[in-house]
């Protein structure tokens, strides 16, 4: 009778393991073998998964210790051993699935996910191997010899299995009932339906920026990227720093956008939101009575570059810039529209176990791609804006396309390699961070570029260490090349041929004389043109000194004066655009401008010849000095005090980006002789 009753106690665990097994087993293969099931369902599998392996892991281990201690005397050795295997393969498919509801499934625990899987195979083949064998190596009296053993084999089968479907339809069921509804935002609708379409029919116009469904969107689809940084923190906090961050409260943005909005209206602004602030412009703010991103306080100015401002970009509309990309929201995950703690809780988790969806959505390739980056940092402007004509103004994707960069296996140049602008812009650092690869580095979203103004007024000295460092990566060069001593190779010694052959030439000046020196500045390693971005508020410069062996100064150009202005002589590397009447359009009112008076930058690959001319006086003594650097600050002088003026900037940085300098002997020039 006891060993009856024990009988019974150990088919009613092997009926709960059968149904909590047989719901893993569906839930887990059908997710992973069939793509095309709806999000939502997909979703609520995995939270069942999770549930139906918290509720196997107790019963399999009460169960396999009460079959164990009955079946330890058996001696069918076969059996056993199938037996065992099942166990060690359970037994790793749960532990690797405690590990991965804990951690998720991503890069750092892909090695977790793979022994999962092989063990969910290898648990089911030698389950059925057991079973199997066990069935067959059994006395026929005991197995199928009356249709009701028959009927009551068929029951242990039949039973679990209903359950475990069942449960599974009824769990998902419920899931999806509970799942919250997506709020509807109508915040806006009254500017939404005095909306003014100004630039034509296009609500977005005149930037080129576009929807997938040509609406505006809810604010929750392109804002709330705090909810991004509660996983992805090491990502999130490199954001926060970063200049996309910053590209609606940076002062000079908020000076000009402001000018521009008391100029031509609100809605001309759109031009510029379309990259600096895409959730004002989306969302339908840009019209009379809505507000900017400019503006202090809001969402739109706190967030800037948000999260899904750029990971919303599905498609790309043209490679002309000025926001030519076309803005999908993304599809909702279970419960993401709660705000109880419990839903958050379930909505994260999902999350982490089926992040395929996330994936695809928000990294399409074509995010990998140079042209993706130009659909902001390529910049016209057109008659419905300036009222003059279309002006090409800065084109960093069309100078990357034409350098050594963009030309793989070009024998002519050093970097023979393809290097889009993610390659130097975000490169691999590493980071506490859920999408980290195996060496637990992520593509860098600091966006690390020439913006040392912004580190320096946020105060971010990490960004501002980065920032310096990249612009210092000897990707710019400076060569003087030495003078030659030309009265020194006049000589009435006879010099034999190969010797006059090695050409090294004596290097040397003299009192009293004029030499010309020349200077080579070289864009070795910027993939464009050097400066980029906005040259008409960059400025790049030489600073060109020479001293005397007492360092008493010969000559200097380049230096900057007592108002912080660079020396007028100066060789510098900036655009000066202009209007209609030909003034310079320096306070980057740039829907004044119709041309440019003056460029001067240094494609990739490609270097700029300079010669200053000196004049050693007589007063100087050797060795004479001479050094050359090349500068950089992110906003002219004339452009920073007229910032300054209503914004509270704190510096202006100027970095040496490289140097050169050479020692130069200085003789007396010989007196004249003549020749026998």
């Amino acid at each position: 009778m006891e060993n009856k009753n024990k009988n019974k106690k150990e088919i009613k665990l092997l009926h709960y393991f059968s149904a909590f097994f047989l719901v893993l087993m569906i839930t887990g293969f059908v997710t992973w073998f069939t793509p095309v099931i709806p999000p939502l369902v997909e979703q609520a599998f995995s939270l069942i998964h999770i549930v139906a392996g918290s509720g196997l892991a107790p019963v399999f281990f009460y169960y396999s210790y009460v079959h164990f201690k009955r079946t330890l005397g058996f001696r069918r050795f076969l059996s056993v051993i199938f037996g065992v295997v099942v166990f060690a393969t359970v037994v790793l498919l749960i532990t690797t699935g405690a590990v991965l509801s804990y951690t998720g499934v991503h890069k750092q625990s892909i090695t977790f996910f793979d022994f999962h899987i092989y063990a969910a195979f290898t648990s089911v083949f030698f389950l059925i191997v057991h079973v199997f064998y066990h069935f067959i190596s059994f006395p026929k009296r005991r197995l199928f010899n009356t249709p009701t053993r028959f009927l009551t084999v068929s029951s242990r089968i039949n039973r679990p299995l209903g359950f475990g479907v069942v449960g599974i339809i009824i769990g998902t069921f419920i899931l999806l009932v509970i799942n919250p509804s997506p709020i509807e935002d109508n915040s806006l609708s009254s500017l939404h339906d005095n909306y003014a379409y100004d630039y034509g029919e296009n609500p977005f116009s005149p930037s080129l920026i576009e929807t997938a469904t040509g609406t505006f969107i809810n604010s929750n689809d392109i804002l709330d990227s705090k909810h991004c940084i509660t996983c992805h923190k090491g990502i999130g906090e490199q954001w926060l720093a970063s200049t996309h961050r910053h590209a609606a409260d940076d002062p000079t943005y908020i000076r000009n956008v402001n000018l521009l909005e008391k100029s031509k209206g609100i809605s001309a602004t759109r031009y510029c939101e379309g990259c600096h602030a895409p959730s004002a412009l989306l969302t339908g703010n840009l019209t009379p009575g809505g507000q900017h991103g400019g503006v202090k306080g809001t969402a739109m100015n706190d967030e800037g570059l948000s999260c899904m401002s750029c990971h919303g970009i599905h498609e790309l509309t043209g490679s002309q810039g000025v926001a030519s990309y076309s803005f999908r929201a993304r599809t909702p995950y279970l419960f993401e529209e709660g705000d109880s703690w419990l839903y958050q809780k379930m909505h994260r988790q999902v999350l982490k176990l089926k992040p395929s969806l996330h994936k695809k959505e928000l990294l399409p390739p074509v995010q990998k791609t140079s042209e993706y980056c130009g659909t902001c940092h390529t910049q016209f402007m057109d008659k419905s804006m300036n009222n003059w004509g279309w002006v090409k103004m800065q084109d960093d994707l069309l100078a990357w396309a034409s350098s050594k960069f963009n030309a793989p296996k070009d024998p002519r140049f050093s970097h023979p390699e393809r290097k889009n602008c993610q390659d130097c812009h975000m490169p691999l650092i590493e980071a506490d961070d859920i999408s980290a690869n195996k060496q637990g580095k992520v593509k860098s979203h600091y966006f690390v570029g020439s913006n040392v103004a912004l580190a320096k007024h946020f105060g971010n000295d990490e960004l501002y260490k980065q920032t310096k460092r990249f612009l210092q990566q000897d990707k710019m060069s400076i060569t003087i090349e030495p003078p030659e001593d030309n009265i020194a190779k006049q000589n009435t010694l006879f010099v034999s041929a190969n010797i006059r052959s090695q050409q090294k030439y004596p290097i040397a000046l003299y009192r009293n004389n004029t030499k010309k020196i020349r200077l080579l500045v070289t864009n070795q390693g910027v993939g464009h043109d050097f400066p980029g971005g906005t040259i008409d508020l960059n400025e790049a410069w030489i600073e060109f000194k020479v001293f005397d062996g007492r360092q008493k100064l010969i000559l200097a150009n380049g230096e900057l004066q007592d108002d912080g202005s660079v020396d007028a002589n100066a060789v510098v590397y900036k655009e000066v655009a202009i209007d209609r009447f030909g003034k310079a359009v320096w306070r980057h009112d740039l829907f004044n401008m119709v041309g440019r008076s003056y460029i001067n930058v240094i494609p990739a690959g490609s270097t700029d010849i300079i010669e200053y001319e000196l004049n050693v006086p007589d007063w100087a003594t050797s060795p004479i000095t001479i050094s050359a650097t090349l500068k950089f600050r992110k906003f002219n002088q004339r452009y920073f005090n007229w910032v300054i003026k209503n914004q509270a900037i704190n510096e202006n940085p100027v970095i040496d980006i490289a140097r050169d300098s050479i020692v130069v002997p200085l003789r007396k020039s010989p007196s004249t002789t003549s020749v026998p």
